[in-house]
């Protein structure tokens, strides 16, 4: 699916330096914090790339699962570089979502994706893209940003219990999208959004809001110590989704969304 030449333009055409490449791996997560672990080989632009990823994760104990032609790998990133401050880090996920979302709009020709608190991307009301934003060494100012997007591997081939929820991008396409285009663009789009978040600019959370696929819908969320249900308000200006529970409206800085209607 790449070849050297692609890995070429990647480096020349965005903010990579160095691209650990792999024909299959069990996570590039996990990859990428081996080498921000290892002193002398994790660089501030790390790209770690797989054609096939056979043990992604998810948050908590959720698996990724990619067939053949979804576009799997992880960044790594120096905050410190891109003056990030680590008490922007939680909203990470989320601004990496939009730079998902502007992606799936520039291929598809029109402003169709939506975020789902904290850091999936949906088309059609299916799950098109997860995001796994994992610290390695705080002292380093380290974020390993992983990225799964499903472009040309159809869900006709997914397990069952996945073909109704997720969608790829090539499955409303009437042809199959070039990987290294789809990945110049949205890492061009990652660095510019999280400079924007390095900035403080108060306009990103309006984009949060406004993407946000939950708004007004019954939910039930899963915060580790407890389960919330209410109706979603949107999301506010530190990421947090805003539940409208029968006692008050509460405020989720981290937890996992169990159900939605």
């Amino acid at each position: 699916m790449f070849s050297p030449r692609d890995f070429d333009r990647i480096r020349q055409e965005t903010f990579v330096d160095v691209i650990d490449y792999h024909a299959q791996i069990d996570s590039t997560n996990t990859r990428a914090l081996q080498l921000v672990a290892s002193d002398d080989t994790a660089q501030p632009c790390t790209l770690v790339l797989a054609e096939e990823q056979t043990a992604g994760r998810g948050r908590g104990n959720n698996v990724w699962w990619s067939g053949p032609g979804a576009l799997t790998f992880s960044v790594l990133i120096d905050c410190q570089q891109v003056s990030l401050p680590i008490g922007r880090w939680p909203q990470i996920a989320l601004t990496t979502g939009l730079a998902v979302c502007d992606g799936v709009d520039q291929f598809l020709g029109q402003q169709v994706a939506a975020l789902k608190w904290p850091n999936d991307v949906f088309l059609e009301g299916k799950k098109v893209c997860g995001i796994l934003v994992e610290s390695g060494d705080h002292r380093r100012q380290n974020v390993v940003v992983g990225i799964g997007v499903n472009v040309n591997n159809s869900l006709a081939s997914a397990p069952v219990e996945l073909s109704g929820k997720a969608i790829a991008l090539c499955d409303l396409l009437p042809h199959p999208i070039v990987p290294v285009d789809f990945l110049v663009f949205l890492l061009k789009r990652i660095a510019s959004r999280l400079a924007v978040l390095a900035s403080g600019d108060l306009h990103l959370p309006n984009e949060w809001q406004a993407r946000c696929l939950l708004t007004n819908r019954k939910v039930e969320i899963d915060t580790g110590a407890q389960t919330v249900t209410g109706v979603c308000q949107g999301i506010n200006h530190d990421g947090a989704l805003l539940v409208q529970t029968k006692l008050a409206c509460e405020r989720i800085l981290s937890g996992v969304v169990t159900k939605f209607e």
